[in-house]
Parts: structure tokens; sequence; C-alpha cells
């Protein structure tokens, strides 16, 4: 925990450093913390905010243990919710949409016809944000959208207990605003995308339940302390939206420094690496110097705070503009999702969906999980192949052998070789059974036209059978090796018959 206090304090320290940019933000106005007093679980109040309704604070808003103390957002004109548009017209200087002010909209580039998409940030965090700018770039990129910038950094930057306290009134702020647009300038809802990591994940679903019919919620990692384990109406659930998608990956418990839900709470839930501990996130792999250099301070405060949990913005940004489809896999179990239990593309039986800005709602009731392999670096999209072995029983073979397995995949568009069947260490292999191996590569081959399999024994001296002496046969005996590759139309494959072992 002292490790976490410390970065925490030096990722706060990184945003205050960044807070002295000026322009239209005039980001230095949050020259002060207030909190207020936690309320107990005997008492029941309510608070109202002038136009945008009232907030209450009840039993069952309390947990013990999930949520043991609640208190009232702060005064609107504290956490001073702004709105800032781009478009394709004004990509690099935002300007300021104020209800109170009906000529920022009508002098603006915003345009009712197109979709709207909302990027929300999270806790101890600000519209300055380096990942806020590259996520609204690569969405004007994409299309001729109106994307707008929430800045509620005048209530994120309190302690965490009030920050999120903060988030019901800044969601009341961007239920008004839409609904205002929709009343007075023709903004469908349905045609809204709210974006929101963290804490602003859970901003957009409270939000979204006082909206009519709007048309979906991506959740970038929705925090955990304060939500996980509550009701419905206190975190982003499936009914704040038409389609309400969440990217999880960062679902360690809060007291192993995970600062995401691990719980399912959208119609598609994506799980990258099972959702927790993600690839290039030790700082053995990526050395935080070198973080330092390549990216700067910002950035380096986030992989040493943060990593997995910024994860998901990352997979989001890179989702808006790639040409290699995130596919992910309905499965029980990241396990299972491994051994190529759950690899079905086929007839749009739910069995796969796409993560990311391309994600749809899957016909299967929510609570479904989806499992996908990433990579540790940019591009963190992978291709995905199902690698199936079928294992002869000669009579000279073992019962079972252990050891270590590669392949090369070959076809006429290039060649991907020693992917690592084994990553995790030895596999025990039975003879006469059949096993599969989901494997990833950054490159799309094509269709699959040649396999070379690569074994190599190894012996366990904790497990006495596994040693194999003089008159011991370590070889493995496969008959038959199948490799089929995640598609978004289907599965494509290949099958080769292995006439010598």
């Amino acid at each position: 925990m002292v490790r976490g206090y410390v970065a925490l304090c030096i990722a706060t320290l990184a945003t205050f450093v960044r807070s002295g940019a000026a322009g239209i933000l005039e980001w230095g106005r949050s020259n002060h913390i207030e909190v207020n007093i936690p309320w107990l679980p005997f008492e029941n109040e309510t608070r109202c905010y002038d136009e945008l309704g009232c907030l209450n604070i009840t039993r069952d808003w309390y947990h013990l243990i999930y949520r043991p103390f609640n208190v009232f957002p702060l005064a609107r004109q504290v956490i001073d919710t702004r709105f800032i548009l781009y478009t394709r017209k004004n990509p690099l200087q935002g300007q300021m949409l104020k209800v109170q002010s009906e000529k920022t909209i009508q002098k603006s580039n915003f345009d009712p016809k197109k979709p709207t998409k909302f990027i929300i940030h999270g806790f101890i965090d600000t519209p300055l944000s380096n990942w806020v700018k590259e996520m609204r770039r690569e969405l004007l990129k994409h299309s001729d959208w109106n994307v707008i910038v929430v800045d509620w950094a005048g209530g994120s930057l309190p302690l965490y207990t009030q920050a999120t306290a903060n988030t019901r009134l800044v969601g009341l702020e961007i239920a008004y605003f839409i609904n205002y647009l929709k009343d007075n300038v023709g903004l469908n809802p349905k045609h809204v995308h709210l974006i929101g990591h963290s804490l602003g994940a859970h901003t957009a679903g409270y939000a979204g339940e006082r909206i009519e019919g709007l048309g979906r919620i991506t959740g970038l990692d929705p925090a955990e302390p304060y939500f996980q384990g509550m009701p419905s109406h206190s975190r982003l659930d499936p009914s704040d939206a038409q389609l309400v998608d969440v990217i999880h990956t960062d679902g360690s418990s809060i007291f192993l420094l995970g600062y995401g839900m691990s719980e399912p709470c959208g119609h598609i839930d994506f799980y990258p690496n099972n959702g927790k501990e993600q690839p290039g996130c030790d700082l053995t792999e990526t050395p935080l110097p070198l973080t330092l250099i390549k990216e700067g301070i910002e950035e380096a405060s986030r992989v040493l705070v943060a990593c997995n949990h910024v994860r998901a913005i990352k997979l989001f940004i890179e989702s808006i503009n790639s040409k290699c489809p995130y596919i992910a896999h309905k499965c029980n179990s990241y396990q299972n999702f491994l051994q190529g239990k759950c690899f079905s593309c086929k007839d749009n039986d739910g069995g796969c969906a796409i993560m990311g800005l391309n994600t749809v709602r899957p016909n299967n009731a929510p609570g479904s999980k989806y499992f996908i392999s990433t990579g540790k670096d940019t591009p963190y999209c992978r291709r995905q192949y199902k690698v199936m072995l079928d294992l002869a029983k000669p009579p000279r073979a073992e019962s079972w052998v252990q050891g270590f397995m590669k392949v090369s995949l070959h076809s006429d568009n290039g060649v991907i070789r020693n992917l690592d069947l084994t990553p995790n260490g030895y596999e025990r292999m039975e003879h006469g059974t059949s096993r599969s191996f989901v494997v990833t590569h950054p490159d799309d081959i094509g269709q699959v036209k040649q396999v070379e399999f690569y074994w190599e024994y190894d012996m366990d001296v904790l497990q006495p059978r596994s040693i194999c002496f003089f008159w011991c046969n370590d070889h493995l005996y496969v008959s038959s090796i199948g490799v089929t590759e995640a598609d978004e139309d289907g599965n494509r494959g290949y099958d080769g018959h292995i006439h010598k072992s």
C-alpha cells in the first residue's frame, strides 16, 4: 500500500503540473478542496440542484464493506462542469457550450444531425490529459462527428469518497445538457454515445438513467471502490442506455491495487487478458525511466500508478481506426478460452464479438463475459489462432509426457515463426487425446497452408514419474494438427496430417 500511496502522490503532482495550461479550459479554478460530512446509514436526506433535479442518500446506498460512507456532491459552482466541443472544423480549439448562453450553441460548429460522442474523464484527471486529446483526434479522424469533452476537474480532484459523490451531480449536468439539446436543437439521444473512464464510466451511467433512449455508453474499466457489489442504481448497469459495453482491464481487488470492477455491468463485458494483469504493465518489462523518456511525466506516472487501469483507454483508442478487429469470445473462464474451448464466430450465435468502437449489442442476456488476448505494446490488437492437436497412441508411446511446444504457420503471404503454445511452462500431454491452444500474433498472413510443430521434452524433479531414463520414450506422437483463425465472418482454418512423429 505504501508503493500505491507514493505513486498516487506522483500522479497527483503530475496532474497539478499539467494544470498550468491556460486557454479555454481555465483549469486553475479548482484552487481548494472541499469535503462534505459523511451521512450515516440510518439517515435519509434529499438535496435538489435547481433545474437539474434532486439526489438522495438512502439506506441502499450503503454497504458496510463496499460503500461505508456517503456524502453529497459539492456545489455546482465548485465542480463547474463544462462541455467543450470539437469537430473537423475545429479539431484543436474547443468551443465552450453553455446551456445558460444559447448563443454559444447557435454560433458553434455543433450539428445535431451528426452522431455525438462525449468523453468523460475519471478520478484525478482533467480534459488536458493526453489520452483525452488522443481519443478526440482518433474519433474525428474516423468520422465527421460532434465530439464533446466533459470537464469536471473541479470535482475529480478531491478525496476519492467526495469525488464518487460528485459523479452523481456531473451525471445530472450531462443529462440536463443532452435533454436540452434534444428539446431545443433537435439532437436525437439515440445517436449519442457516452465514453467514460473509471469514475467517468459510472458518471455516464448516472446520466443515462435520466436520458430517455440514450444510444450507447462505453465504460472503460469502471472504478471498483464504492461501486462493485452495490445495487445497479448506484453504478453503471445495462439499463442506462440501449447499448452498454464495458472493457475491464484492472479487475484485481483494490487491496491488491486493482482499481477497476471485475463483475459484469453492461450488455456485453470484455475481459482482455482475463481483465486483470495486462501484458507490458510489469515494470520489469518496460522500465519507468524508458517510459519517462519516450512519453513524458504524465504517461510515466500513469504507468507507475495505474498501468492496468488505463489500458482500457488505450485499447479503445486503438480500436477506433484499427484494421485489426478486436475479436473476443464468450466463455465461462479465461483458462477455457486459452484452451480453445470457446472459439466460435459462426452464424451470429453470440459466441464472439468485436471489442471497441465497433461493438454491437449481442443477442444473449447481459452478464456474459467475452475474453480476448492482446499485446504488451502497440499495436495491441492480435490475430488469434486456435491450434488443435490430435495425439496418437502407438504401442511404443508413454501414456503421457510433458514438455514445451511451438508452431510455425506458413501461408502464401508469409510465415509466423515459433508461436509458443506453452508460455506459462510445460504441459502434460496424454496420448490418445486432443488438445487445443489459442495463440496470438500481430500479423495476418491469410489462409494457413502448412504448419511446423516443435516438441521439447521436459522433466520435473518434483514429479518422479516425469523423469525419463534411457529406456523411456520421451517423444510426443501427433496424428494431426488443425489451425483456425478467428475471423469477423466466421473462422478460417487449416487441417494437416503428420505422417512422422
